[in-house]
């Protein structure tokens, strides 16, 4: 999918503990392979062209406050996603999380993005790029959030061993932070195709924790690109096409925010993504990798957001998990979050400068 953005990086990495292995793959011996830790990584950065066909699970137990601005990032973060995927290359793709009323897709074209929620004939369209919204069900597909972890700078390599999955036998990655004092991730462990590079398993150990605190898994592959026709989507004559803003917060904050953001936030410079090329602050990262957050305002609709995340001081607010943290502050009126896979002491730091560079 070109270079990873790390934008979102910090909110890709909030899923929870997967299922374990079906009985059947996992009585087989996983057995062994002599790749390399950096040749397994540079497979799987260059994974996003492979064709495949899979169905996956992932389970989060990550709690985030219900409110609206959030959409169904709560539900989406804080249960077991099913997805089923067909996979021609990163402009030609189709992800479906399977509900109990229908199916939440996401379909991505050579000149835009499909969302579409079955259960309520609603469909909603991003023309080009789609780098600035909330994470959706895709993004908890192992292959995806494998390889948008793997794009982190400052990882360093090791292998593991292989293992069975999906009933191939997979060689094993383990990507630690180069500097482990920078972000709450302990270190990412993936179990990959070994001839694609496709992750076919991902965990994420949160630090001084020994169990993962994220995981994804592929339960069935079949390689090879799909039929064209399984990535193409036309709206139900039923269906309500809107756009897309109006169904994401971060995409919304984007395009209306009423500030634009400051280079440098906590000593950390933005990040040289897609906001800084463009020269829009409405959505901005500071820092790189792992070490990254990501700071937005939220635009209208803000009360019960803090009321949801504050404790003894309403202008203020905070989430904490194990691995992503997220700090609120109300300036002068303006609520701005600020989300990261880095210590709370840094979010809460840079909304303390944010509030001194937007009052100066």
């Amino acid at each position: 999918m070109g270079r990873p953005s790390w934008r979102w990086g910090a909110w890709l990495a909030l899923v929870g503990l997967l299922c374990a292995l079906p009985a059947l793959a996992g009585s087989r011996p996983a057995g062994s392979s002599d790749v390399t830790a950096p040749v397994l990584l540079d497979r799987v950065r260059a994974s996003a062209v492979v064709g495949f066909t899979a169905y996956a699970e992932s389970t989060s137990s990550l709690p985030l406050p219900d409110v609206d601005q959030l959409g169904d990032l709560p539900a989406l973060l804080g249960g077991t996603t099913r997805t089923r995927a067909w996979w021609r290359g990163p402009d030609a793709f189709r992800v479906d999380a399977l509900t109990l009323v229908g199916e939440v897709g996401t379909i991505r074209e050579a000149t835009g993005t499909w969302t579409w929620i079955s259960a309520d004939r609603l469909a909603g369209r991003v023309e080009g790029d789609d780098d600035v919204r909330l994470p959706r069900p895709s993004d908890l597909f192992a292959p995806v959030l494998g390889r948008q972890l793997a794009g982190a700078p400052g990882l360093v390599p090791s292998r593991l061993p292989v293992r069975r999955v999906a009933g191939r036998a997979a060689p094993g990655l383990r990507l630690t932070p180069a500097l482990p004092a920078a972000t709450t991730v302990r270190h990412i462990d993936l179990w990959v195709e070994e001839q694609t590079g496709l992750p076919l398993r991902v965990e994420v150990v949160a630090a001084g924790r020994e169990a993962p605190s994220l995981s994804a898994e592929v339960l069935d592959l079949t390689l090879g690109a799909p039929a064209e026709e399984r990535v193409r989507f036309v709206p139900p004559d039923d269906a309500t096409v809107v756009a897309a803003a109006e169904l994401d917060l971060a995409r919304e904050a984007d395009r209306f925010a009423p500030y634009q953001l400051p280079a440098r936030l906590a000593g950390l410079a933005r990040s040289d993504d897609v906001t800084a090329l463009r020269g829009v602050g409405g959505v901005t990262t500071y820092g790189e990798g792992l070490g990254a957050f990501a700071v937005l305002p939220v635009v209208g609709r803000s009360r019960r957001l803090m009321r949801a995340t504050s404790t003894t001081d309403p202008d203020r607010g905070t989430v904490v998990t194990p691995l992503v943290n997220v700090a609120l502050a109300r300036i002068d009126g303006q609520v701005f979050v600020a989300s990261g896979t880095v210590p709370l002491p840094l979010l809460e730091r840079a909304l303390d400068d944010l509030a001194r560079r937007l009052r100066g």
